[in-house]
């Protein structure tokens, strides 16, 4: 059976349009087309139906998706043993990590992958949530850390730990803050983290929720920056629990609103086909240690 047109098959199956999934294959819309047109002649079963929301899979292709996944997963993990026959063969593992992940886990990862394979070159990246994401579908990572709930059907998850996140205002500000809550949070630039950060949905689900209209939004990246912007009076914010802990702690001027703590999901995710991949095994069964799972 024809690698390409497999591949082609599931990227449209995972992503239910056909531009999109040409776009990920670098290939135009007519190839995708053709590619699937010929996998179900071959087959002599339609495996899509067209809907006014893109593609959909008949029932055919419901029953024929898992097959096709098992075989993209030996493929991968084919081709993975085919680059450890190289005179020189060096063992990558990429992880894609972002800031809410609290850092003596990432230290004793990093301790329990050396442990397993001591000549593993280890590449630890940093971004958001949706960055990872997407390296991750791209193939430039194995697997990484992501916040919030995973809805990309190409990728699969492990819960690793509910995380807490406190909403935190300047000091001198609380009692003015909490006079009128949550209305008076609409009265304050809030600063959060950009779209493709886990916590960005989650905070305007908030907003919502609270019917809150902030006065102004301050965009920052940068979590440590995020609490410095508090403490100089420019806005409230929505930050991890231990890192607002640790800010008062040190005696920041900083306040936290008990009654708005929140929790969102951390997992770790990694893409479907590289179920079978050796070092991804690796990197699984490291995270599952560390987290006791």
């Amino acid at each position: 059976m024809d690698y390409n047109q497999l591949k082609t098959f599931t990227e449209v199956a995972h992503i239910g349009n056909l531009t999109q999934a040409a776009e990920r294959l670098h290939l135009s819309q007519p190839a995708v087309s053709a590619q699937i047109k010929s996998l179900e002649k071959r087959l002599n079963v339609t495996l899509f139906k067209r809907t006014t929301n893109g593609m959909e899979l008949t029932p055919a292709g419901e029953v024929f998706l898992p097959e096709a996944e098992i075989l993209l997963q030996h493929h991968h993990k084919l081709d993975c043993f085919a680059k450890t026959l190289a005179e020189h063969y060096v063992a990558h593992a990429d992880i894609g990590l972002i800031h809410p992940v609290p850092s003596d886990k990432i230290t004793c990862l990093t301790e329990k992958v050396l442990r397993h394979d001591p000549d593993i070159l280890l590449h630890i990246q940093y971004g958001m949530s949706g960055e990872i994401e997407q390296r991750i579908l791209d193939k430039q990572l194995h697997g990484g850390f992501f916040l919030g709930p995973v809805n990309h059907r190409s990728l699969r998850s492990i819960f690793l730990q509910d995380l807490h996140y406190s909403l935190i205002c300047p000091a001198e500000a609380e009692q003015t803050v909490r006079q009128d809550l949550p209305a008076s949070l609409g009265q304050y630039a809030w600063i959060e983290m950009s779209g493709v950060s886990g916590s960005r949905k989650h905070m305007q689900q908030f907003w919502r929720k609270h019917k809150i209209s902030p006065k102004r939004q301050i965009i920052c990246d940068y979590s440590q920056t995020i609490i410095d912007l508090v403490c100089q009076g420019t806005g409230v914010a929505v930050v991890p629990e231990h890192r607002a802990r640790s800010a008062k702690e040190s005696g920041r001027p900083i306040a936290v609103i008990e009654e708005y703590r929140q929790t969102m999901p951390l997992n770790f995710i990694y893409l479907n086909e590289f179920e079978e991949d050796p070092i991804l095994n690796l990197l699984k069964n490291s995270v599952e240690e560390v987290w006791g799972i």
